[in-house]
């Protein structure tokens, strides 16, 4: 088990061009931990240079103190997964990285079909078909089944929120949130929402730079200054008075009147 992943002076550059400046931080296990930021702030470009897969970086990665080197210890979805399906079926989509870790042959079966389960696909209805047969969100679904049922110690997820319907993205903040009490997730995100909690850690890049924050402090940072992250209009309408609480509620309207019920403000 690895318990943090630590960057020290990290950048990342395509030729001379800088994408990420000297970028000190970690990430750890417990709580999900998002990277966000606008449409080419290096999003992308972190998760592969982390994963080994692009080379023009420098500075260190470390695990628990160890260099991190990336060799069959993480497991990497990109952005539309569904695209590289090469299995005739999607029971055997989710059975070959078990297969390629050399898991107990008599278990794989029944391993796959559970994680399908969890990811709200019933094995009786899809196991057999072509992924290639699916609707988008159930293609999306298999995909991140398939990268992810490994449960390798560092898991790295890149705008995984496409193409899910509610109901879709619901299941995935759950299940990566049960995987981050003992594997390090790491998610690139533009909608933060669906993932945030108090404790979420977040790397916010902007122009090279990052800056990181707990949950509660993205928030307060999003809603003090309306140019650093575009909250929901509701959101901020209602909890802008009270930015200044010591703990502020998540993106979640049920909360969110809880939380003005609190502060003595009616609910409309």
């Amino acid at each position: 088990m690895i318990n943090k992943l630590t960057l020290q002076n990290f950048c990342v550059s395509y030729g001379t061009k800088s994408v990420i400046d000297a970028m000190n931080g970690e990430f750890f296990v417990g709580a999900v931990n998002l990277v966000v930021g606008r449409a080419g702030s290096g999003k992308s470009s972190l998760l592969l240079a982390m994963a080994g897969f692009h080379k023009e970086f420098s500075g260190s990665i470390a695990t628990d103190g160890d260099k991190f080197i990336p060799d069959g210890n993480f497991s990497l979805t990109f952005q539309n997964p569904e695209s590289l399906f090469f299995n005739p079926t999607v029971g055997d989509e989710i059975e070959f990285s078990l297969r390629m870790l050399n898991f107990p042959a008599s278990q794989i079966r029944s391993e796959a079909e559970n994680w399908l389960r969890r990811w709200g696909l019933e094995p009786d209805l899809y196991y057999h078909r072509h992924p290639f047969e699916l609707s988008g969100g159930e293609k999306r679904r298999v995909a991140l089944a398939a990268c992810t049922v490994a449960r390798m110690p560092l898991i790295l997820l890149d705008e995984p929120l496409a193409g899910l319907d509610g109901s879709g993205q619901k299941s995935l903040a759950s299940i990566l949130e049960s995987l981050a009490r003992e594997h390090i997730v790491v998610v690139v995100t533009h909608e933060p929402e669906i993932f945030l909690t108090p404790t979420s850690n977040i790397l916010f890049l902007r122009e090279g730079q990052g800056s990181w924050f707990n949950g509660n402090d993205f928030l307060r940072q999003a809603l003090t200054d309306n140019l650093f992250y575009p909250l929901p209009e509701w959101y901020y309408t209602a909890v802008r008075p009270y930015k200044n609480e010591p703990f502020l509620p998540v993106i979640n309207a049920v909360e969110v009147g809880k939380f003005l019920q609190k502060a003595g403000q009616p609910c409309s």
